[in-house]
């Protein structure tokens, strides 16, 4: 008998981490090769990881409920010798092998997430992510890659004489140099860097509790909300602080954190699940772009006239039912054909023009939070293939099906509100994406017609959010007025299939 370990696998391109959700398998079972085994959640996907080799589960090493990074020894068991040896070669993906203590941390593209009222899918890290479309959102937004210890050098100061010239020529910023912090032995990625600069975290004040002492998101976050739940300064010791600094010459004190929130009898601490936590990240991040928004009432009473004519014979075929929201895709689609600047990414060496238009569209899971699974090449569906791939999406997410490839590559998101009442809202724009729409109630009401008459009409408001950095208001305009012309003409010349 050999015994056989089982690793944390890696879940997807920037997945550093996952969380036991339940043992499928109890210690003492017999498994079966490819027996599912346990279940690991992340921020938004749920998988099932089948066993790589046939034997009998001896030891469960990661309980349920834990959060553990990608390589972290998950159970053991015992097993024949000729199974390990079968298992080995072909567990590249589900069986990392050990690494060494890191050195270096190298930033891998970071996916997106977002959804009804924010929408998101995918955020790129860096600029160069920026320049493809954006991918789905995880807990950690880096991966790190493994290289030998390698000793470093202590940092050594150069000494200089108050007399010497550059001294006296820069003797403020030679200050503010020394008081700054030597952040360079921080053992971090770029994303948890920036994570902590966003929150005015001095990064070096942080035990890491990765490998090698590295900081981790989480270790940042702990960090953050440590701080806010502590007691705020009193007022006195508070204006003492800041007097103090004023006479040494010190910079004032500038709030970087929102203040803690008050602390009531009966109060209960919820904690973050991975998708609330993901969810809270990407909004921070897609908050950086300066957002704009624009409103458009549409008539919808014709296109609504011809989805009754149409229905039934749909429902008959396809088994479901004919959205409202297969039509908004349909014009979406139809206006980023006409205004393609609308289907595009900032990045600070330009604005990337996507040639291909992929729907990501958001999907409410109620308390839990939400997310925005991408419909691919939806420039070539018809309003029946768009509804077939509407309904996949949404059906999955709801059951928890999604795949890490559902939540890649969106260049534009559509959020239907509609079904849940609201006549009016401000999405935020997805990181990596230029534009949002949110289509809201259908609701019946009295207007005068162009002849001055008075009618009753199903409107809709149509929203777009959009990234000023890239679109203007006409060119927003543009875009909703083209939407508005395609679904207030739809009818028999529009085909279903």
């Amino acid at each position: 008998m050999s015994v056989f370990e089982l690793k944390m696998p890696k879940l997807g391109e920037s997945v550093t981490e996952g969380t036991i959700g339940k043992w499928l398998k109890q210690p003492g079972e017999k498994v079966n090769k490819y027996d599912l085994l346990v279940e690991v959640q992340t921020d938004k996907v749920n998988t099932e990881i089948p066993s790589p080799v046939a034997g009998t589960l001896k030891e469960v090493r990661v309980e349920e409920g834990q959060t553990v990074p990608i390589g972290t020894l998950l159970a053991t068991f015992d097993t024949a010798d000729g199974d390990v040896a079968a298992a080995s070669p072909a567990q590249g993906a589900l069986r990392p092998q050990p690494t060494p203590p890191q050195a270096n941390d190298a930033a891998a593209p970071a996916p997106s997430s977002a959804g009804p009222s924010m929408s998101q899918p995918r955020p790129p890290s860096s600029a160069s992510a920026a320049s493809a479309p954006s991918r789905p959102q995880s807990t950690s937004a880096s991966t790190s890659e493994s290289v030998p210890q390698q000793p470093r050098p202590a940092p050594s100061t150069p000494s200089r004489s108050p007399s010497s010239p550059s001294a006296s020529a820069s003797s403020s910023a030679s200050t503010e140099t020394a008081e700054r912090p030597d952040l360079s032995d921080v053992r971090a990625t770029p994303a948890v860097r920036k994570l902590a600069a966003e929150n005015g975290v001095d990064i070096s004040q942080i035990d890491g509790t990765g490998l090698g002492g590295r900081v981790s998101k989480k270790d940042v976050e702990d960090y953050i909300a440590n701080a806010q739940a502590a007691p705020a300064a009193p007022p006195q010791a508070a204006r003492s602080a800041a007097a103090s600094q004023v006479v040494s010459g010190g910079p004032a004190p500038i709030a970087a954190r929102p203040a803690p929130s008050m602390s009531l009898a009966g109060d209960e601490l919820v904690p973050l699940t991975q998708m609330r936590r993901a969810i809270a990240n990407n909004m921070v991040q897609a908050w950086v772009a300066p957002h704009a928004h624009a409103v458009m009432e549409i008539d919808m009473t014709a296109l609504m006239k011809y989805r009754d004519k149409v229905r039934g014979d749909f429902e008959a075929r396809e088994g479901f039912d004919l959205s409202p929201a297969a039509f908004i895709c349909k014009a979406a689609v139809e206006a980023l054909r006409t205004v393609p600047l609308v289907n595009s990414s900032f990045t600070d060496q330009g604005v990337i023009a996507h040639k291909e238009i992929n729907l990501g569209y958001a999907v409410a899971l109620g308390d839990e939070g939400l997310v925005v699974p991408v419909i691919r090449d939806a420039d070539g569906k018809s309003l029946a293939g768009l509804m077939r791939s509407i309904r996949d999406v949404v059906d999955r997410a709801k059951a928890r099906r999604l795949t890490f490839d559902d939540f890649y590559g969106g260049t534009f998101t559509v959020n239907n509100t509609g079904p849940l009442g609201t006549i009016i809202s401000s999405p935020i724009v997805p990181p990596g994406q230029a534009a949002i729409i949110s289509s809201e109630a259908i609701v019946k009401r009295l207007i005068v017609t162009d002849d001055d008459a008075i009618a009753i009409r199903q409107r809709m408001n149509l929203v777009i959010g959009f990234d000023h950095r890239v679109v203007d208001g006409a060119t927003a305009a543009r875009f909703l007025q083209t939407m508005r012309d395609w679904l207030q003409t739809v009818g028999p010349t529009v085909p279903v299939y």
